[in-house]
């Protein structure tokens, strides 16, 4: 299954891009990569955005529309843009497709003009159409949507990351010029806070999905959450921990003041 959508006639205005909370390699996949079993797994374990689309169940519950990813980021990332010349993470070996690991050593052989396409065609173009016909048809129906961009993200940096902070707040906000308005920006800031958790703006990730037929229009807002992984879980044993609901909680009361703009 290349992703899964749930509540395709959303409830309320929002729609949710999970992208890369799967661990799934398809065995047609696997013989892509160069590293051993063990060593993917470890790639997985530092990289997946374990439990995400579990902690962002309140936007589903809530009968917001969701779009998760079914594969893993390793397979293909569709947080990336298509062409590797407009995407900045292309030149550190992490564009659409991964040609190497966390710690920007080879992970991949080399993919035929044929194989790119093939894998292009399966796991990222449905993606992104599936999600843009959500937004188009959330705007028809509300007049608005709001866009959530759900992640997760390792307490301690790694190597491949651009800014690689040893600050590493309990959430990150990231936002558009155009699709983040400033008093949303504010309100979800004080969410965080208000519920003990530290806050930061666009560091050390930036920026958020918005689908390329819709972007500029007005109706839409758009926002990035990455929420630090030692939050809610064991990093080292890939487990939750006495923190997730807490965490989820807080994604709750951020679902429910969107609905409210």
């Amino acid at each position: 299954m290349r992703y899964t959508t749930n509540n395709p006639e959303p409830l309320i205005p929002i729609v949710a891009n999970v992208p890369h909370s799967s661990a799934s390699i398809p065995t047609d996949v696997r013989d892509q990569f160069i590293i051993s079993d063990s060593q993917l797994a470890e790639e997985q374990r530092l990289l997946v955005d374990w439990f995400t689309d579990e902690l962002y169940a309140p936007i589903q519950e809530a009968g917001g529309a969701t779009v998760r990813h079914e594969v893993s980021r390793f397979v293909l990332d569709p947080e990336r843009f298509e062409d590797d010349s407009q995407e900045v993470m292309a030149a550190r070996g992490m564009g659409v497709l991964y040609t190497h690991g966390c710690h920007q050593q080879p992970i991949r052989r080399p993919l035929s003009a044929v194989e790119r396409e093939t894998m292009l065609e399966t796991f990222y173009r449905p993606y992104h159409a599936e999600l843009t016909s959500l937004v188009r048809k959330t705007i028809d129906r509300f007049d608005r949507c709001i866009v959530i961009d759900c992640h997760s993200y390792p307490a301690t940096p790694l190597p491949y990351e651009i800014y690689g902070e040893s600050t590493r707040p309990d959430v990150v906000l990231g936002t558009d010029p155009f699709h983040t308005p400033r008093h949303v920006a504010t309100l979800i800031e004080n969410i965080v806070k208000d519920a003990g958790y530290s806050f930061g703006l666009d560091r050390p990730f930036a920026g958020t999905y918005v689908p390329l037929p819709v972007y500029k229009d007005p109706r839409l807002v758009a926002f990035m959450l990455e929420i630090n992984r030692a939050t809610y879980m064991d990093e080292a044993s890939t487990t939750k921990h006495a923190g997730f609901p807490r965490m989820v909680a807080v994604i709750k009361e951020i679902v429910s003041a969107m609905t409210t703009l």
